[in-house]
């Protein structure tokens, strides 16, 4: 299966992307495209893309800004106006650092943001993740 990553306001993306590839490769899931964003209109932009081409798309980054820019933020914003409930949004628990990431899913469509840490980032697509993308897919 196919993915999308779009890196919004990443540092370590070159990391951050070897470390998604590898834990993908696990479930047989592999990177279809890779862009980037700098500002929300443009992430909305990468992201509205993305999920015309493939149903499963990576966010890396944006989630330890504060302000307007901030990630969670953004997505609260733009998730205001879908039909997408906090019944849809789960927060995936990081124990190496300090970001929480998110799983937010609207009928076959997910979306999963992480840190843009590749050792957060690995931690948090712990089996249990894995075993929901796998299973929500059937890989």
């Amino acid at each position: 299966m196919k993915c999308n990553l779009v890196f919004y306001l990443a540092r370590k993306t070159g990391y951050s992307e070897k470390a998604l590839k590898k834990a993908l490769k696990d479930i047989g899931c592999e990177l279809h495209t890779v862009s980037a964003s700098t500002n929300p209109l443009m992430l909305g932009e990468k992201l509205t893309t993305a999920l015309k081409t493939c149903n499963l798309v990576f966010i890396i980054g944006g989630l330890g800004f504060s302000g307007e820019n901030r990630l969670s933020d953004v997505l609260s914003r733009a998730l205001a106006s879908t039909k997408v409930t906090i019944g849809d949004v789960r927060k995936l628990s990081n124990t190496v650092g300090k970001n929480e990431g998110y799983l937010i899913r609207s009928g076959n469509q997910l979306i999963v943001a992480l840190p843009d840490n590749p050792e957060e980032l690995t931690q948090m697509l712990s089996p249990k993740l894995k075993a929901y993308i796998t299973e929500m897919y059937n890989l």
